[in-house]
């Protein structure tokens, strides 16, 4: 019985090894520490795909400065805790404490997140809204009315944010 755990365990140890491994090499590349043709190689690549990567965003920022794209609003005021790209940097406790003050200033608080990571619709839903053309977009889903936890970490996403109504 603990054997299917253990094996676990190690696919786990030897999955995080190579991907430990991978992300040094990355790293050696793009920081100019590895020499040879496939080293140089894959830095042009990166760098083209770089360019690529800025040519769509300056392409996007124009669409919203000529309002082909619009911004949408939540209608409240709203504190954003986030736009770190890496985990475990402590925005959960940020908000946990913002919403204890807020709260404390006799505020209604709301901590709603975007679902990032989160568990995706079941797939006949996600298939009729892809027929039927429908947007893609989810509203933020409310992880906590103030009073009381109302999802899970798995339905919620992991980029809360937190709001506050005047």
């Amino acid at each position: 019985m603990l054997e299917p755990l253990a094996d676990s365990a190690g696919m786990r140890d030897t999955i995080r090894a190579w991907g430990e491994a991978l992300e040094t090499f990355f790293l050696e590349v793009i920081l100019e520490e590895r020499k040879g043709k496939l080293a140089a190689s894959i830095r042009s690549l990166l760098f083209g795909l770089s360019k690529v990567f800025a040519l769509a965003v300056k392409a996007r920022r124009s669409l919203y400065n000529v309002r082909i794209l619009r911004d949408s609003t939540l209608g409240v005021q709203v504190i954003a805790v986030g736009n770190l790209t890496v985990g475990g940097t402590g925005k959960t406790p940020v908000v946990e404490k913002f919403a204890r003050e807020l709260q404390d200033q006799e505020r209604t608080v709301a901590i709603l997140s975007r679902g990032y990571r989160s568990k995706p619709p079941p797939f006949g839903k996600r298939l009729m809204d892809r027929l039927l053309l429908r947007r893609e977009s989810v509203p933020p889903r409310v992880v906590s009315d103030g009073k009381s936890l109302l999802l899970d970490s798995e339905t919620a996403g992991t980029s809360p944010t937190c709001s506050r109504r005047i």
